[in-house]
């Protein structure tokens, strides 16, 4: 199973992929991430030992059902089927040493329990075509992240993250725009919800 984070997914252009250039401006901040980052059903997070500053974004977060590569994004609605909210942590602190020193960001992105998802839901309930990610800490709405238009997210999204890498059933892909990135504390507690529909609760630990 593969975790891909895809930030500023929907400013995609649409220019010809004919250089590598032109490739990476359809991925402006891709990574991937360990799949022992996944932190699922409601569990803890705890906050590592090697950082004094963990924060929290918000992404729309897309289940994969089959494997493709290079898929169009007219056909990429065959390729997901179902959604949740995916909260993704990192250690800014330790982020900010790291790109100082051009080495690569997976200590600061990538460590153990780094993405709490929520429940999936069907993208047949999800109803509409907007889809909102929300989330709260300690009650307070501090991060969101808004997809007007999900279909055509979600075709641009795959479309470009299977131009780089083959994906495969059960692979999740985070991607969106956050708007927020609280710094989390211990006793924190976050709830997320997708269009106003709870799917993840958990504390900071």
């Amino acid at each position: 199973m593969k975790i891909i984070v895809v930030e500023s997914a929907e400013k995609y252009n649409k220019l010809e992929q004919n250089t590598f250039n032109n490739v990476l401006s359809l991925c402006p901040r891709l990574w991937l991430k360990a799949d022992s980052a996944l932190l699922k059903n409601n569990k803890p997070f705890f906050i590592p030992y090697f950082t004094q500053e963990c924060s929290a974004s918000v992404y729309v977060a897309l289940r994969i059902c089959r494997m493709g590569k290079s898929i169009p994004a007219r056909f990429a609605h065959r390729y997901y089927d179902a959604c949740s909210v995916a909260v993704d942590f990192t250690a800014e602190d330790v982020l900010r040493v790291l790109r100082k020193s051009g080495e690569p960001w997976d200590m600061a992105k990538s460590f153990d329990s780094s993405v709490a998802v929520g429940d999936f839901v069907d993208m047949h309930e999800v109803g509409g075509t907007a889809v909102s990610a929300r989330l709260e800490v300690s009650g307070e709405e501090r991060s969101v992240n808004v997809c007007e238009d999900i279909a055509f997210f979600a075709g641009e999204v795959i479309e470009s993250v299977s131009r780089v890498f083959t994906i495969r059933q059960g692979d999740l892909l985070l991607a969106g725009c956050p708007d927020g990135k609280p710094i989390v504390e211990i006793n924190d507690h976050l709830d997320a919800f997708l269009n106003g529909r709870k799917v993840l609760d958990f504390n900071i630990k």
